[in-house]
C-alpha cells in the first residue's frame, strides 16, 4: 500500500504516514471492509454455485438410473420373447430365469391389450342386460388374472408334492414364458372377433384356452426329467385333472347361475 497525500510505502496495519503524518485509520478500515465484503461475496458465491449444482446432479443421476433400469428391462424383453418362440425347452433345462421386473411387465402388458381387445369388441348394449360395458371388462380381466394365479398355483403345488427341486422365482418364469404362446394366440383371437371373423376368433380362443391348461403338465413333465421325485408324473396329472374339473365345475355352475338370475330379473321387470 501506499500514502493517499505523499505515496510512500505503508503497512496495513499502520495508522500514521511515517514521512507526512497523514492519518490512515479511515483508510485502512475501508480496505479491510472491502476485504472482508469481497471474501464474503465469494463465499455467497461459491455456496450458490454448489447449492445449483447439488440439485442438477442429483436429477441427472435419477434421470441416469432410470434410464439404466429401462434398458435392462428392454433387452430382457426382447431376450423373453426371443426365448419363448424360439427355444423354450432349452430355457426350462437351464438354472436361468427373468427378473420380476421382466415378468411383471410382460404379465401388465398382455392384460391391457386383451382389455383393449375386449372394450372393443363387448357391445355397449350389455349394460341392458347385465352391468355397464367398463364393469364386464373389468371382471373378465379379474377372472383370468385370477384363474393364471390359480393355475400357477395349482402347478407349482404339485412340483413340491413331486419334490422337484425348484425355486418359486424359476417356476413362476418358466411359467409365464411357456403360457405366452397361449396369450398371444388369445389376442390373436380377440383381434379376429373385433374385426367380424368369429369363426376363426372362437378356434383361438378355444386353442389358447387349452394350451393354458397344458402348460401345467408340460412344466411338470420337463421338470421331472432325470429328478427323485415321490411318485409317478401320471399320478400328478390325475391329481390336476380333478382339480381343475372340480374348480371348472364350480365356475361353471356359479356363472350359469348367476347369467340365469340376471336374465330373470332383466325379462320380470314389470315391462
Amino acid at each position: 500500500m501506499h500514502c493517499p497525500n505523499c505515496g510512500s510505502p505503508i503497512e496495513t496495519s499502520d495508522l500514521f504516514c511515517g514521512e507526512c503524518g497523514t492519518k490512515l485509520t479511515q483508510q485502512s478500515n475501508n480496505t479491510k471492509v472491502n476485504s472482508t465484503a469481497t471474501s464474503q461475496q465469494t463465499q455467497h458465491h461459491s455456496i450458490s454455485k454448489q447449492e445449483t449444482t447439488q440439485p442438477s446432479a442429483q436429477s441427472n443421476h435419477k434421470n441416469e438410473t432410470f434410464s439404466t433400469h429401462t434398458n435392462v428391462i428392454l433387452n430382457e424383453s426382447k431376450n423373453f420373447f426371443s426365448t419363448a418362440f424360439s427355444h423354450p425347452d432349452k430355457e426350462l433345462a437351464s438354472p436361468h430365469y427373468f427378473s420380476y421386473k421382466t415378468l411383471f411387465s410382460v404379465i401388465i402388458a398382455g392384460f391391457i391389450l386383451s382389455m383393449i381387445l375386449l372394450a372393443i369388441i363387448i357391445p355397449a348394449e350389455i349394460a341392458y342386460i347385465m352391468s355397464s360395458k367398463a364393469s364386464v371388462v373389468f371382471n373378465i380381466t379379474f377372472f383370468l388374472l385370477i384363474a393364471i394365479t390359480v393355475l400357477f398355483g395349482i402347478t407349482f403345488a404339485l412340483i413340491k408334492i413331486l419334490n422337484i427341486k425348484i425355486s418359486l422365482h424359476k417356476a413362476l418364469s418358466d411359467f409365464v414364458l411357456i403360457n405366452t404362446l397361449s396369450v398371444v394366440i388369445l389376442l390373436l383371437g380377440l383381434l379376429f372377433s373385433a374385426i367380424h371373423v368369429p369363426s376363426f376368433a372362437v378356434l383361438l380362443i378355444i386353442i389358447s384356452i387349452l394350451f393354458t391348461f397344458i402348460a401345467p403338465i408340460y412344466l411338470i413333465t420337463k421338470y421331472s426329467h432325470n429328478q427323485s421325485i415321490r411318485m409317478p408324473v401320471i399320478y400328478s396329472m390325475l391329481i390336476y385333472i380333478v382339480i381343475l374339473g372340480v374348480i371348472l365345475r364350480i365356475l361353471v355352475e356359479g356363472t350359469i347361475s348367476n347369467t340365469l338370475n340376471d336374465l330373470s330379473s332383466f325379462f320380470n321387470t314389470g315391462y
